[in-house]
C-alpha cells in the first residue's frame, strides 16, 4: 500500500492568531494500481510574523492551499488492463484498493475511523491481498522549484544562503519519499509490521516539519531560539530576565527581553551582542533600548553594580528587519533627478541675484506681464554687454554648489570613519536661496548615540565653516573704494533684516553708513555665504530627522527631541523662524523629516556631556540665524529703512 499518496487525503488546518490558513492534500484516487505523486507549486509567496502552526486534519478537500503556497499532490492507481468481460470485477477491484490506500492514510495520521468503515475498511484489504504492490515516483523537477522558491523567500534573495537552505529542503523531501517507499515495501509484503509503524510515526512528525519549514516567514524567532537565548545568553550574573514577550509592530517584529542589569550596563550589552553572535551568526540583531515602565508596575531597585540611568531592556530582532530601507535603482534615479534640480535652482538664483545689472529698459519690459508672451528680443539688450552680470553670477553659483557638497562630505567622512553607511543625497532645491539641504538617510544600524551625533553634526560643521568664511571673504571684500562696481552685487538692505545674527555681523563689517541707503553693494561671496548659513540653520532645526533633530536625540534622548520639534513647528508656523522660508521649509519637514531616527543599536548609553553643549551653542547659533530683526533695533542700529513690524 502507497503511504506518500495517502498523504493526500487529508485536510491540514493552520491556525495563525484569529485566522485560519487552510493546508489540504488532495484524495489519493484513481483508476488503476500504479501510484504517482507529483508535487506542482503555484507560487505567491507571502511573507509577515506567523505564530508555530497547529494541525487539525479532517478528510475533506482534494486540492492543497499551503499558506499563500499550493501543494498539489495528486495520486492515481493504474491496474492492468483487464478484458471487456471483467469490467465489473475490475471497477469494484479498484473502490477496494482507494479504500485501502484511505485505510493507510487513517493509520499514518492517526485517524480514527468509525467501527462501520473501519470493518469496511479490513474486509476490502484481506479480500485484495495479493494485488501487486503499489509504486510510488516523484517529481523531481518540482521538488527543485519548490525547494528553490522557499529558499528564496525564507534568505530574502541571498543566493549566498539561499544554496544552503535549497539543499536542506530537498534533503528534507527525500527522506520522506524514501521512508514512504519503504514503509510501502514492507506493508505490502506484511513484513515488519512493529518497525513499520515506528517508521509511520517518524515519516509523521518529519512531514509536519516540513510543512512548518516551508510554511515559516523568514522573520519568526521560534521556540528553539528562544530557548537558547535565555539559557546560554542571560543569566543572574548578567541579565536577571523577568518578562519576555513578543513585538509585532508595523515595521518589525521579534521578541523584548525585560528584566535587571547584575553588571554594568554597557559590558552586558557588549556581551549580549557577543553571544547573539556566537549562537545564530548573522540571523539577528541585538537592540538595547529604555525599558518604559507603565504607572501600575514597580520596578526593582537596580543593581548596585550596575551604572545609573534609565532601566533598560532588550529587543531581539531578525537582521532584516534591524536594517534601514536599502537604496534600489528607483531611488539612485530620483536622487539624480534632484541633483540636477538643485544645479537649475542654483542657476536661477545667481541670475537672479545679479537682476540689477540688466538695463533699466529691459527691466521696465519685463515688470509689463503682457510682455512676457511677447517673441520679441526685450529691448536694451542689443548694446548690452553679458560679461559683467556673469562674472558676478558664476561665483555665486559656484559657491552655492560648493556649499551643499561640503555639506553632504562632512556627513560620508564621518559615517566612514564611524563604520556607517549611508544612501544617496536627496537635495531639496529652493529658488531663494539655493536649497533646503539634502536628506541623507542611513543604510546601516547606528551603533550609538554618540555614532548617531558625530555623523549628524559633520555636516552642517562643514558647510557651515564653508559658509562663515566665504562670508567674511565677501563682506571684507565689499568695499567700493578698494573694489570695481562691476564686481559687486546691488543687494536691498531690507533683505540684512531677515536674520537677527547675520544682520549684525553685516553691520559690523559695512558700517552703518552702507546700510542706510536703500541698497547697498557686496560681493556675491557675501551672498553665496548668507545663502549657505541659512540653509545650515535650517537644518540645524532641532526636529524629527534633520541634522539638528538627530543631534538633539543623540545628546538628550527621544524626549527632548519630541519637546524640541514642537517648539520648532510652532516657530516654523508662526513665521518666526526663516520669514518667508518658514512655511515651505516646514511642509517639507512634515512631509519628508518628522520621525526620529529609530535603526539606532544602542539608543541607551548617553552622547556625554561635550556633545550636549556643542548641540545646546548650535541650535541656538541656527536659532538667531532665522529669528529676523526687530523693525526699532534695524532702525536704532541703521539697517535699512526702518518698517512696522505688524
Amino acid at each position: 500500500m502507497a503511504l506518500l499518496p495517502s498523504l493526500s487525503s487529508c485536510q491540514l488546518h493552520r491556525h495563525i492568531g484569529s485566522k485560519a490558513g487552510v493546508r489540504s492534500l488532495s484524495q489519493a484516487a484513481g483508476a488503476s494500481c500504479h501510484a504517482t505523486v507529483s508535487i506542482l507549486e503555484t507560487a505567491n509567496l507571502r511573507t509577515g510574523y506567523h505564530a508555530r502552526p497547529s494541525f487539525s486534519i479532517h478528510r475533506q478537500q482534494r486540492l492543497v492551499g499551503l499558506g499563500g503556497r499550493n501543494l498539489l499532490c495528486r495520486a492515481s492507481t493504474d491496474t492492468e488492463e483487464s478484458s471487456t468481460s471483467n469490467n465489473v470485477a475490475s471497477s469494484t477491484s479498484e473502490d477496494v484498493k482507494i479504500k485501502k490506500t484511505m485505510a493507510g492514510l487513517d493509520a499514518l495520521l492517526g485517524i480514527q475511523e468509525d467501527d462501520k468503515s473501519k470493518k469496511a475498511s479490513t474486509s476490502a484489504a484481506a479480500s485484495q491481498s495479493s494485488d501487486p504492490p503499489t509504486s510510488i515516483s516523484v517529481s523531481s523537477e518540482a521538488m527543485s522549484k519548490i525547494a528553490e522558491a522557499e529558499a528564496q523567500r525564507l534568505t530574502r534573495g541571498d543566493a549566498n544562503k539561499a544554496t544552503g537552505v535549497k539543499t536542506d529542503i530537498e534533503d528534507q523531501f527525500q527522506k520522506i519519499i524514501d521512508k514512504a517507499r519503504k514503509l510501502a515495501d514492507e506493508q505490502s509484503t506484511k513484513k515488519g509490521q512493529g518497525s513499520a509503524e515506528l517508521e509511520q510515526a517518524a515519516l509523521r512528525q518529519e512531514f509536519e516539519a516540513l510543512l512548518q519549514t516551508i510554511s515559516k516567514s523568514p522573520d519568526v524567532l521560534d521556540k528553539d531560539d528562544i530557548k537558547r537565548l535565555k539559557d546560554a545568553v542571560f543569566g543572574p550574573m548578567t541579565f536577571w530576565v523577568t518578562e519576555t514577550k513578543p513585538i509585532q509592530e508595523a515595521e518589525r517584529t521579534g521578541l523584548l527581553i525585560r528584566g535587571n542589569l547584575r553588571d554594568d550596563r554597557d559590558k552586558i550589552f557588549k556581551l549580549v551582542c557577543e553571544k547573539v553572535k556566537e549562537l545564530f551568526g548573522d540571523k539577528y540583531e541585538v537592540l538595547m533600548v529604555e525599558d518604559i515602565v507603565t504607572e501600575d508596575e514597580t520596578p526593582p531597585p537596580p543593581s548596585a553594580s550596575a551604572k545609573a540611568g534609565p532601566r533598560v531592556a532588550f529587543q531581539i530582532i531578525p537582521a532584516a528587519q534591524a536594517l534601514p530601507p536599502q537604496t534600489d535603482g528607483w531611488k539612485q534615479a530620483a536622487a539624480f533627478a534632484l541633483s540636477l534640480l538643485l544645479i537649475a535652482s542654483c542657476v536661477q538664483l545667481a541670475l537672479a541675484a545679479n537682476i540689477t545689472k540688466l538695463p533699466k529698459e529691459t527691466l521696465d519690459w519685463f515688470a509689463n506681464p503682457a510682455n512676457l508672451e511677447s517673441d520679441q528680443l526685450p529691448p536694451g539688450l542689443e548694446t548690452w554687454d553679458p560679461t559683467a552680470y556673469f562674472n558676478t553670477a558664476v561665483p555665486i553659483l559656484s559657491s552655492i554648489l560648493g556649499i551643499n557638497l561640503a555639506h553632504e562630505i562632512g556627513h560620508r567622512i564621518a559615517a566612514g570613519i564611524k563604520g556607517v553607511k549611508l544612501g544617496p543625497s536627496y537635495f531639496v532645491p529652493n529658488f531663494q536661496i539655493g536649497s533646503f539641504g539634502a536628506i541623507t538617510p542611513f543604510t546601516s544600524l547606528v551603533k550609538d548615540r554618540k555614532t548617531l551625533w558625530d555623523v549628524a553634526a559633520a555636516g552642517p560643521l562643514a558647510g557651515g565653516a564653508m559658509s562663515l568664511t566665504l562670508l567674511v571673504m565677501g563682506l571684507l571684500g565689499s568695499d567700493p573704494a578698494s573694489v570695481p562696481a562691476e564686481a559687486l552685487v546691488p543687494v536691498p538692505t531690507p533683505l540684512f533684516q531677515g536674520s537677527l545674527l547675520l544682520g549684525t555681523i553685516t553691520r559690523l563689517a559695512l558700517g552703518e553708513e552702507a546700510l542706510r541707503g536703500s541698497e547697498v553693494l557686496v560681493s556675491p561671496l557675501a551672498i553665496a555665504g548668507w545663502c549657505g548659513l541659512v540653509t545650515t540653520a535650517l537644518n540645524m532645526l532641532p526636529v524629527g530627522s534633520l541634522d539638528g533633530g538627530r543631534m538633539i536625540q543623540a545628546a538628550f534622548g527621544r524626549q527632548a527631541q519630541a519637546l524640541s520639534s514642537f517648539f520648532t513647528y510652532v516657530g516654523l508656523g508662526l513665521g518666526l523662524l526663516g520669514s518667508s522660508l518658514a512655511l515651505p521649509f516646514g511642509l517639507y519637514v512634515i512631509i519628508c523629516q518628522r520621525t526620529a531616527e529609530k535603526y539606532i543599536q544602542d539608543s541607551v548609553s548617553p552622547a556625554g556631556d561635550a556633545r550636549q553643549t556643542a548641540t545646546a551653542i548650535a541650535v541656538l547659533t541656527a536659532i538667531l540665524v532665522l529669528l529676523p530683526m526687530a523693525p526699532e533695533l534695524a532702525e536704532a542700529w541703521g539697517i535699512g529703512p526702518a518698517t512696522p513690524f505688524f
